[in-house]
């Protein structure tokens, strides 16, 4: 008997040693586990997805273009936010930290960041047209709408204030009898430069994998075809109030600012040199060529220039790699100073992912940490190289004191 206690203590104090060691195994485990999750999730992908050429208005007068074209671009950006009352609907903690840190901050940065040639005038936005039939008058400023206007203009999630926008002006089917329709002209915009639409709605995009918020421009001046209007959403159930997490929400936001500003394959078609001339041809109506596939106006190669990389190694095989590269004259500037290689074409854009990704990001494993690829990670920087193509759009001069270091 004293035998069979003896082995049963034995055989207890050996069980309790495995589950002792289980355990620990197992908290080691879950910590591990726990810790590579939480590194999944500051690894946020963009999925920008360009608005078509039929969500855009363009041609939105301010100004005569040769009143702008001389103006010096030195104004620091003015950028006015407007609150859907989807944004008021969040709770109290999110709100708090959207309305008083997250957009003021992102906001302010880019108006230190970025000067544009200054708005003189009040902004009133266009009324988007019924079937986006649009007609335009020779010597005639404005647009108009073939038979109507929409009874809503939209801006992305957000209905426009009909404070903002102005009279409906509509042509007959042939493109006559035109003139003002029965509508009231908006008190408009005042010492703004840009109009930034603002919604916190769980929608359909956001329950893409791990979207926080997206944004994109949705109307353009006629002058110089700069972006003066665009719109954010906030995806509520993504919005994270941790502490740890506020500097890749910051930085996220600052993203998604700087697609609806110029970094956008919607956009690319529309720069301008430093006197304001195009730098992609334009057609009859004034605008660049469609891409029918693309659903954008195609680029010229003073933008974007396809080049092919000679024996490129490939898992052990020697293959011809397609690149694209953004070569517009400040960007191959920077992007050769960075890597001390004067024979740089251009620097290189994202080609993998989904539509949202490829084009609209600099190359992840070229540029790593630079803010404006395609995957958000630590550290985030928003360098040099992304302030040069800000200033090549022809609509922006940059700060480049505000340049973080890209490693």
């Amino acid at each position: 008997a004293g035998r069979y206690s003896v082995r049963q203590h034995i055989c207890y104090s050996l069980e309790m040693g495995v589950k002792v060691k289980w355990k620990s195994c197992f908290i080691v485990f879950v910590f591990i586990f726990v810790n590579l999750v939480s590194g999944m999730f500051t690894k946020r992908h963009c999925s920008h997805v360009h608005p078509t050429p039929n969500e855009v208005v363009y041609g939105v007068h301010l100004e005569p273009a040769h009143v702008m074209r001389k103006r010096n671009v030195d104004q620091p950006l003015r950028i006015l936010l407007y609150y859907d009352f989807s944004v008021y609907r969040l709770d109290k903690e999110k709100f708090e930290l959207i309305n008083n840190t997250v957009l003021p901050e992102a906001v302010h940065f880019w108006e230190q960041a970025l000067m544009v040639r200054k708005t003189e005038s009040i902004i009133r936005l266009n009324r988007k047209c019924e079937n986006n039939q649009v007609f335009y008058r020779k010597g005639d400023p404005y647009s108009y709408c073939k038979n109507a206007c929409e009874e809503k203009t939209m801006c992305g999630e957000v209905q426009v204030p009909e404070q903002h926008l102005e009279i409906c002006r509509t042509c007959n089917a042939t493109g006559m009898d035109c003139g003002a329709a029965d509508s009231k002209v908006g008190e408009g915009i005042a010492d703004a430069d840009f109009v930034f639409y603002v919604s916190a709605m769980q929608t359909e995009r956001c329950h893409k994998g791990l979207t926080v918020a997206y944004a994109a421009h949705c109307q353009q001046e006629a002058a110089l075809d700069r972006p003066i209007a665009g719109h954010a959403n906030l995806c509520p159930d993504s919005i994270s109030t941790k502490p740890q997490e506020l500097e890749i929400l910051l930085s996220t936001v600052k993203h998604e600012i700087l697609h609806a500003l110029g970094f956008s394959v919607s956009l690319f078609a529309f720069y301008r040199d430093s006197k304001g001339n195009p730098l992609t041809a334009r057609e009859d109506n004034g605008k660049p060529r469609l891409n029918e596939k693309l659903q954008a106006r195609q680029w010229s190669d003073k933008v974007i220039k396809t080049v092919v990389r000679k024996n490129w190694v490939v898992h052990g095989e020697v293959v011809d790699r397609e690149v694209q590269l953004m070569v517009t004259p400040k960007v191959v500037d920077e992007v050769r100073r960075h890597f001390n290689c004067s024979t740089l074409e251009g620097a290189e854009l994202e080609d993998q992912g989904e539509e949202g990704t490829a084009l609209t990001h600099w190359e992840k494993r070229v540029f790593e940490n630079e803010a404006m690829t395609g995957t958000h990670t630590q550290n985030p920087v928003y360098s040099r190289l992304t302030l040069a193509l800000m200033e090549d759009t022809g609509w922006y001069t940059a700060n480049y004191s505000m340049a973080q270091y890209l490693s």
